[in-house]
């Protein structure tokens, strides 16, 4: 079966066409135009859908990427806010050395560091200063290179801060 197709305008005389304007294909290539026309509508209309889609995504990519900057922001001002507070526990000279640590770990563990070393020239309770008469340290407020030096220097007071601890004497 033959399918004829006539592209001829009926306006133009007489209504005949010539043979140069008609087309005639099988039923078989009719149907494969009809088939590849749906496919290209389902296409164009899924096209559509993933434009859409595409739209919508980048929406949400945008909003996301203006929430990260919002907390990276909200981020470097509390690290900020951190910083500043451990640099006011530091005296001026410690200062310009803890702004070279880059980590809030780093710089805390810098200020407890030297929080816990008296002012040079001070009279303070730490070991190898006084009598033991005036000596309040608990074993967990000395540093280690504290707790060594009492126990160099004053033995019987590292023994006593030790039981007192640990429960039992460590003899060494």
């Amino acid at each position: 079966m033959e399918i004829t197709f006539n592209s001829g305008d009926s306006s133009q005389g007489g209504g005949g066409s010539t043979p140069e304007e008609d087309i005639t294909i099988t039923k078989a290539e009719h149907e494969k135009l009809v088939n590849d026309s749906n496919e290209f509508m389902k296409l164009k209309e899924s096209s559509g859908k993933s434009e859409g889609r595409i739209k919508e995504l980048e929406g949400s990519v945008n909003a996301l990427t203006g929430e990260k900057e919002e907390l990276a922001q909200r981020f470097a001002d509390l690290e900020g806010n951190v910083k500043q507070q451990f640099y006011e526990q530091l005296p001026e000279e410690h200062k310009k050395i803890a702004e070279l640590i880059p980590t809030i770990e780093g710089l805390k563990e810098y200020v407890k560091l030297n929080a816990a070393k008296p002012p040079a020239g001070s009279d303070s309770n730490r070991p190898g200063t006084g009598t033991g008469d005036n000596f309040n340290s608990k074993w967990d407020e000395l540093s280690y290179n504290e707790k060594e030096e009492l126990r160099k220097k004053r033995p019987e007071l590292w023994r006593k801060l030790y039981r007192e601890k640990f429960g039992f004497n460590n003899e060494q």
